[in-house]
């Protein structure tokens, strides 16, 4: 069984094959591919086993260049090797001919980017938005990278500015991603969320700025992090339950690794053996100063909004964007959320 559109599918394999002199029958212990789903645009290929069962594999959360696992992978972190992180995005705010990093942001499809919703305090209007796709440096953008104009920005309806609830928000692209070796989605955390523990390996990556009052990066950094217990993050010698309910902790104790000012919205990505993908457990949402003792980096779970991202990726997928005409600018309501959207 497989979990489609938040419903469970059950699948049976099956050989069907006719007698040809052209075409001999498969051999019974030979996987035969049996269909393609679509989950949130992430190619989904079922696979007939022998015995009648079935494999479900994910086309996300893999970097052709890299494995993390076996290199150094921000406060306190290194420079991401090309091509390490291909699903990380720059979210960057055009003035003019000038180009200021803003956000950092996952690609979650090929025309979608998951962010935090402070990100857009300044300005949420798309046509001032621009997303930078596969590169790690800002500058000097490789060859394969890709500079895509923002359509459409979808806030969390119940995003509060002063607590930080419900940071979560989605940037439709104005046009799809190609994949290649340097640009690649990675998976959505969807039934997966409840198996990250301390010993679960996770990364954090960002230009944001290397120290506490320091400037922003031109190079992408990394930092291994690993995820802090919620007694931990609410006991009185850190955040004092003032963590949301849809957020978590994630650094180390100590402060050594952290996210800073500029990494905001960027992935806490993390990486599970039994899938071989790498999930994008956290959305990179603030914290106390950067790299302070006992105040690690506070973290917006997307698997707790499991219904809103199935809501906007897979309606947004099948029917455009709302199929509707409206002036720039204007704000809407559409399944509750707001949606602000730019006309050319």
């Amino acid at each position: 069984s497989v979990i489609c559109h938040s419903k469970t599918c059950h699948l049976t394999c099956f050989h069907i094959h006719t007698q040809s002199d052209h075409n001999p029958p498969p051999q019974r212990n030979t996987p035969q591919h049996l269909l393609s789903l679509k989950y949130l645009g992430n190619r989904e290929s079922v696979s007939c086993l022998p015995g009648g069962q079935s494999k479900l594999q994910l086309d996300c959360g893999t970097a052709p260049l890299a494995d993390a696992l076996e290199g150094s992978r921000i406060i306190g972190g290194t420079t991401a090797q090309t091509g390490a992180w291909p699903w990380v995005v720059s979210l960057q705010i055009q003035s003019g001919k000038i180009l200021a990093h803003i956000c950092g942001g996952s690609l979650v499809k090929n025309k979608w980017v998951l962010t935090a919703a402070h990100c857009t305090k300044d300005t949420r209007d798309p046509l001032m938005w621009r997303a930078v796709i596969g590169t790690n440096s800002i500058k000097r953008r490789h060859p394969q990278s890709k500079k895509i104009k923002v359509k459409a920005i979808i806030i969390h309806p119940d995003f509060n500015l002063e607590t930080y609830v419900n940071d979560i928000a989605l940037f439709h692209l104005r046009k799809a991603v190609k994949y290649n070796d340097y640009i690649q989605p990675i998976c959505l955390p969807f039934d997966v969320f409840q198996k990250l523990d301390q010993n679960t390996k996770c990364f954090i990556s960002g230009w944001g700025r290397t120290e506490e009052g320091g400037n922003v990066t031109d190079v992408l950094q990394e930092a291994k992090v690993h995820y802090i217990s919620r007694k931990m993050c609410d006991s009185e010698q850190s955040y004092g339950n003032m963590i949301p309910n849809t957020s978590f902790c994630a650094g180390d104790e100590d402060g050594i690794f952290d996210t800073c000012r500029g990494d905001s919205g960027g992935p806490l990505m993390c990486y599970l053996p039994e899938h071989k993908r790498f999930f994008v457990m956290g959305i990179t949402s603030y914290g106390y100063g950067c790299g302070r003792k006992n105040f690690p980096g506070v973290y917006c779970g997307p698997s707790f909004y499991q219904q809103w991202l199935t809501d906007h990726l897979y309606r947004a997928s099948n029917t455009g964007i709302f199929n509707i005409n409206i002036l720039l600018g204007q704000v809407l309501v559409a399944s509750g959320s707001v949606v602000l959207l730019a006309i050319p």
